[in-house]
């Protein structure tokens, strides 16, 4: 089931990090996008918090949707689709004229980039070998911020245009997944998928029984795969929380905190965006090494240090570029595994399924993350709020610790959940 051939795996792995290369550039144009938006509708903060989380709001909807059906009409079949969303409301919200049109519009982008989320890790799990699965895995999710920092590059090159420049920003989006949409034609069929519904039974390859352990998608709602589809959506939902919370926010917060200039604030959005890549390398470096548990441990412990340093120290002025990087690399690290890791411990028959319900977990612990922030900066200031969030993470920290199993060079038919899940289901 692993493929040998490198021309086949990185092909694989391109069209399927393409979603979250697009992902990091939609959430992120927008967040400097922002400063002059606000200005041109005349935005309120209600309506301000509504745009930035409405792409949130439509990718939990759009994970549940298209996880379900991935499992039940198979991968190749929705791998376009999802990005045919992205492309056309993508220009349609930059031709938006007033504040609706646009939460509308990215809102309905969003259903496409979050249907995306479970069918793209879904893939790169199934079609990554065994021992550098996790290597595939993280460099996939590493997508996201080459997405953002080219979100950047793209920003600073049509921010000479004028103050509509945002709106030739989003179109950009929309025109660079047409490109991936058209690889994904072509592209084949997850084998583990075939062979979980029959339609395929050779020798060397495991067994349909071995695929799915008899779980369906009913047992995800009870006993011990409930159990663990819980814990897994709440450590990615509390994730979330303090991710996007503070994530979305980074140009805002530069700007009022740190540079007065708007161009320097995005610099500074570039810095932060490298600051990611580098701890995605170092994730990608050593992950297969070390193991999920001491990736994620390790991010979300360092989450939660470094709010708790930042609150105590009420940190602020220049000083934020370089503590953004530092938290913003490490943060990275727990990020990947709690995106990847439903793809591992769950069994082909519901693992895009099961993806797309933490998925969908998270949204919501985003956009709960998006709305309160900047009323709790603006009520407890941005010290006490570093606290609230760093105590957030140190609960997801304490969860994963309890309930994450480690999964490296596993084979997926021996990592998954299965036989036993079903066990204890009818017990």
């Amino acid at each position: 089931m692993d493929l040998e051939n490198l021309r086949d795996k990185l092909k694989s792995f391109y069209l399927s990090s393409g979603g979250f290369f697009l992902d990091g550039y939609d959430l992120s144009v927008i967040s400097y996008a922002l400063l002059f938006i606000v200005k041109e509708m005349s935005l309120t903060p209600l309506q301000e918090g509504l745009v930035t989380a409405s792409s949130l709001m439509g990718m939990g909807i759009g994970a549940v949707l298209f996880g379900y059906l991935s499992d039940k009409l198979g991968r190749k079949k929705l791998f376009g689709l999802d990005l045919f969303f992205f492309t056309v409301f993508a220009i349609l919200s930059a031709l938006s004229t007033n504040v609706w049109e646009l939460f509308v519009f990215r809102f309905l982008l969003g259903i496409g980039i979050g249907g995306d989320y479970p069918i793209s890790s879904t893939i790169v799990s199934e079609f990554s070998p065994s021992k550098s699965r996790g290597k595939y895995l993280v460099g996939s999710v590493a997508m996201y911020w080459l997405g953002t920092l080219f979100s950047a590059i793209v920003n600073l090159v049509f921010l000479g245009t004028g103050d509509y420049f945002w709106r030739y920003s989003f179109a950009v989006g929309g025109i660079l997944a047409i490109p991936i949409i058209l690889g994904r034609i072509s592209f084949s069929e997850s084998p583990r998928w075939l062979v979980s519904k029959g339609f395929i039974n050779e020798e060397g390859l495991p067994t349909q029984e071995e695929e799915n352990k008899g779980v369906t998608t009913k047992d995800l709602l009870r006993g011990k795969a409930g159990l663990m589809l819980l814990s897994l959506s709440v450590i990615w939902f509390l994730f979330d929380v303090a991710s996007y919370g503070i994530g979305l926010y980074y140009p805002s917060l530069l700007h009022q905190f740190a540079f007065p200039s708007k161009v320097e604030t995005l610099y500074g959005t570039m810095l932060i965006s490298v600051g990611a890549i580098i701890g995605y390398v170092i994730a990608v470096a050593i992950i297969d090494e070390i193991g999920r548990r001491f990736t994620l441990f390790s991010g979300l412990g360092s989450m939660s240090f470094l709010l708790v340093l930042g609150g105590l120290a009420k940190v602020s002025g220049v000083i934020l570029l370089p503590y953004f990087m530092v938290f913003v690399a490490m943060e990275q690290w727990a990020g990947a595994v709690t995106l990847f890791y439903p793809t591992e411990i769950f069994p082909t028959s519901v693992r895009s399924t099961a993806q797309g319900i933490t998925t969908a977990a998270s949204r919501i612990g985003a956009v709960l993350g998006v709305f309160v922030f900047p009323s709790m900066v603006k009520s407890l200031g941005l010290g006490n709020s570093f606290l609230l969030f760093g105590a957030i993470s140190l609960l997801a920290l304490l969860i994963s610790i309890a309930s994450v199993k480690e999964t490296k060079k596993k084979k997926l038919e021996e990592a998954s959940l299965g036989k036993v899940m079903r066990a204890n289901n009818r017990t």
